[in-house]
């Protein structure tokens, strides 16, 4: 039977996760160890505890302490005291977070398959490499829920939890790059979907959670000779030498993204110009062109190109696509062959942007360029420039 979720706003949205008309009973134990811990004077964990340690206002506290003490009031103090200096809900979610108390318990991995497919299906679908991500960022903190023995529930999505995951990625060694990226990725399912969309709760869970903001690092990209070296490997009168010679003068003259060059159509080429179309990020096309000497090496592979079915510009010796797996081969393999070790892609993109700000390129017309949609990393870019050039003209005003 399909599953569906009751909403606080009356609307009935099909999802399978619940089953029609399934009802929780309340947890006797969590209610007991509640009484027990207020008994004992200590703060409990549970909805009632919370509630009646936030019924005593800091004011009363404070007028209980400046009056005399009996024995049996120390137990309220002590409560007092810690919901003052304790963000519990850094730890459990109050109550009134949820638009049902049920929902605290549904399960995160099943929110995860749902949260795909809503994903792949909406009126703006992801692109596979973005959805294969969140996919796997979910997991991480699904997994790292279960290495700590917490239940992989909806309610577990605390800020204690996520900076406890964000620590352990850090402790595997991971850059801050990428656990910034990871971290927008489970902040993007909380408020965007659990929140928005589904509308399961009354807040976003993580929006005490700050976003990690790494320190810019400007990104060392390949000097002239550098470039001029790495395509002077290619020396061999082979079939692969001529072909990634092209695939990576292309990268070097357009600046564009992996993927975008490696699903370039070969009948989107204008083999005597170099103008083409490919399809950006987020599923647009734009225009590129590519410059005359890269073109040249385009033309070189095109005569030996093998007859395919397939319409992709970058084929192998045997006529298939050249495969994500495929491109990333060739990089890696050039890193050696080269010597330069910091080789990849993303380099030359980077290596593009900052050649062309250095020519006195609008950052506008860069930004346009290089297909970003707000103008925030091309400023970087510019930053970048700026320091470079700043370094280059200072032996020019040295005193000595």
């Amino acid at each position: 039977m399909a599953s569906r979720f009751i909403y606080s706003t009356g609307a009935d949205r099909d999802l399978d996760l619940l089953p029609d008309g399934a009802k929780r009973e309340p947890d006797e134990r969590s209610d007991k160890q509640d009484k027990s811990h207020l008994q004992e004077g200590s703060v409990g964990t549970g909805p009632r505890s919370i509630a009646v340690a936030a019924a005593r206002s800091p004011a009363t506290a404070r007028g209980e302490r400046r009056g005399s003490t009996s024995l049996a009031d120390c137990g309220e103090m002590k409560a007092d005291r810690a919901v003052l200096t304790r963000k519990q809900e850094d730890v459990r979610h109050p109550p009134d977070v949820w638009a049902d108390p049920s929902y605290a318990d549904e399960g995160l991995d099943r929110l995860r398959r749902a949260y795909l497919d809503y994903c792949r299906g909406r009126a703006k679908p992801a692109s596979q490499p973005t959805v294969r991500k969140y996919d796997q960022v979910l997991l991480s903190f699904i997994r790292s829920l279960a290495s700590h023995g917490e239940p992989s529930v909806l309610a577990s999505l605390t800020p204690t939890n996520v900076n406890r995951w964000v620590n352990e990625r850090r402790g595997r060694g991971l850059s801050e790059e990428g656990i910034a990226t990871h971290l927008i990725a489970l902040k993007v399912f909380s408020s965007k979907y659990i929140f928005r969309e589904l509308e399961l709760t009354a807040s976003d869970l993580l929006r005490k959670v700050p976003r990690i903001t790494p320190p810019e690092k400007p990104a060392h990209v390949l000097t002239e000779q550098e470039r001029e070296h790495v395509l002077a490997c290619f020396d061999q009168p082979t079939f692969e030498d001529t072909r990634n010679r092209a695939l990576i003068a292309t990268y070097m003259a357009t600046g564009l993204r992996f993927k975008e060059v490696l699903e370039v159509p070969l009948d989107c080429l204008d083999r005597v110009s170099g103008e083409i179309t490919v399809m950006a990020k987020g599923g647009k096309q734009r225009p590129a062109r590519i410059s005359p000497r890269a073109m040249k090496y385009v033309r070189e592979y095109l005569r030996v190109r093998p007859r395919s079915d397939s319409n992709l510009l970058w084929l192998t010796d045997r006529g298939q696509p050249l495969t994500y797996t495929g491109g990333q081969t060739i990089f890696r393999r050039l890193k050696k062959r080269s010597g330069v070790g910091r080789l990849r892609s993303h380099l030359l993109r980077h290596g593009f942007a900052q050649a062309a700000l250095a020519k006195g390129a609008h950052p506008g017309m860069v930004q346009e360029m290089l297909g970003h949609s707000t103008p925030t990393m091309t400023r970087r870019y510019l930053g970048w420039a700026k320091q470079e050039e700043a370094a280059r003209k200072m032996p020019d005003y040295a005193p000595i």
